[in-house]
């Protein structure tokens, strides 16, 4: 899958949250996340340098609006693609669940992935019907940043609608005072690499 993706900075979440609401987004669930994040074995490509990435997920879902809801953990092994889009994050995914993210990151190791670095993130998930398309909304929160993001995101089955998804989640976002200008192309593994590089091993 081709996963099609707009992040921005934003300062004021619960704002964002309302404007959400006004324009037709449904709240579906929040989410606490921890991403660790390997490289390659010694000796093969890099995935700094390739701008690839390959993650081991601890997903914790609950409805933030609703106690009677149990929380539910799910836990996923994520491999993305280099960035094929010069003004968005778009890139290839391939997303497997799992059962047992000890014994795979066990795995991982043996086979000589390199541990880089786990990422917190604490999300609010909103989809929309906007067009003819399905858009997921994400409000992040990244507590080693403390900074409140968006990420917007589509999913395609090859990158041939690439440019018109790509116009089409802009246009979204326009909705929301946002303008293209403002994409953030980093990821926040590369955005909490660059505030603290002085501190972390080579990614």
């Amino acid at each position: 899958m081709i996963e099609v993706e707009i992040k921005v900075r934003i300062l004021d979440p619960e704002t964002i949250g309302i404007k959400f609401k006004n324009h037709g987004g449904v709240y579906k669930l929040s989410l606490n996340h921890e991403d660790i994040y390997f490289n390659m074995p010694e000796g093969l490509r890099d995935f700094k340098e390739t701008d690839e990435a390959l993650r081991l997920r601890k997903s914790i879902e609950f409805n933030k609006f609703d106690d009677t809801v149990g929380k539910r953990i799910n836990y996923y092994l994520t491999y993305k693609g280099k960035k094929i889009d010069k003004s968005t994050k778009t890139r290839e995914e391939i997303d497997v669940k799992i059962e047992d993210i000890e014994n795979t990151r066990n795995l991982l190791r043996v086979l000589g992935f390199q541990e880089i670095f786990t990422v917190k993130k604490e999300r609010e998930l909103y989809e929309f019907k906007y067009k003819t398309y399905l858009i997921e909304a994400l409000i992040d929160y990244i507590p080693i940043l403390n900074q409140y993001f968006i990420e917007v995101e589509c999913l395609l089955e090859s990158s041939v609608n690439l440019e018109s998804s790509r116009d089409v989640l802009f246009e979204f976002l326009n909705l929301f005072g946002i303008k293209k200008e403002e994409s953030i192309r980093k990821s926040y593994l590369e955005l909490i690499v660059d505030k603290f590089k002085d501190n972390l091993r080579k990614y």
